[in-house]
């Protein structure tokens, strides 16, 4: 054998080909290549009523959260991971959140003497809301008691979670004003927090046309934003909702700026008054 080298080498090239289609072949088999399917549209239903093989694909549902809710049956569907139309293969697991049957408990905070965005951050942590604001005189603007249904509730007392927690509050020795938040683009939740948290109360809720909650946005407010304190203590904030999904994000993004543009007119304009406010409580951008 006159080039034992050139042998060698072409056996040593037919073994890397044939390993190489070998491990193609069994990723093709076992990873399911060319076999991916629009995931199933679970939300809305309940767990027990799924099917793991509707379809046409075989897939696995997982819950991983339960959160209760006043008024639903358990084992109703909130949010899925992933989302309805995402491409998954057979055998995939769907992650679920879901509706409790039972309110867990949570225990009631001391809030006393917190300033009231505290409060109202520490009955979020514990799973808790913030129910109306009560002003009344008192050179503190601190939280003077809590209540719950009308009674006075002591901290340590478990409740069931999302109760609401009502605050009587002093006024301060200040004007007793404030700036009202800009809520637009904001989902229900983090709305309702902003304005409890700027010493507001929730008005008037309109949500027509919302068939799935989770969805809904801020897309008009009462009053508007406008930079200046010119609201008082316990003032009501009216609110409008629409369908994020059918409204254009953009436009949100341009209102938002056009706001944060007149915010900082009005503090130019204010800077030019004879004994102008702090200009840092004029605009009003820690809510931002």
């Amino acid at each position: 054998m006159k080039k034992p080298w050139l042998i060698h080498t072409l056996l040593a090239v037919a073994a890397s080909l044939l390993i190489i289609v070998v491990v193609f072949l069994v990723l093709k088999r076992y990873g399911r290549v060319g076999q991916e399917y629009p995931t199933p549209y679970v939300v809305g239903s309940f767990v027990n009523e799924l099917d793991s093989t509707a379809d046409g694909i075989t897939v696995h549902y997982v819950v991983i959260d339960s959160v209760y809710q006043s008024g639903k049956r358990g084992g109703y569907i909130l949010r899925q991971d992933p989302d309805s139309g995402s491409m998954i293969k057979p055998g995939r697991k769907i992650y679920l959140t879901v509706t409790s049957h039972m309110p867990d408990n949570a225990v009631v905070p001391d809030l006393r003497s917190l300033s009231v965005r505290h409060a109202i951050s520490q009955l979020q942590n514990v799973g808790l809301r913030g129910g109306r604001l009560t002003f009344v005189d008192d050179p503190h603007h601190t939280v003077l008691e809590q209540k719950y249904k009308g009674r006075t509730v002591a901290p340590g007392r478990r409740l069931e979670k999302g109760a609401m927690i009502d605050l009587v509050v002093g006024r301060g020795t200040g004007a007793g004003q404030t700036i009202v938040p800009y809520l637009v683009g904001m989902n229900p939740q983090k709305a309702r927090s902003s304005i409890l948290s700027a010493s507001l109360n929730m008005g008037v809720e309109h949500f027509d046309g919302i068939t799935d909650m989770s969805l809904a946005i801020v897309y008009k407010q009462s009053p508007e934003y406008s930079g200046r304190p010119l609201s008082q203590y316990g003032d009501h904030i009216e609110l409008w909702y629409c369908d994020k999904s059918v409204v254009a994000m953009e436009e949100l993004e341009r209102m938002k700026q056009r706001q944060i543009e007149d915010s900082i007119r009005a503090l130019y304009e204010q800077l030019d008054e004879p004994g102008g406010s702090d200009p840092y409580r004029m605009t009003g951008l820690d809510e931002f």
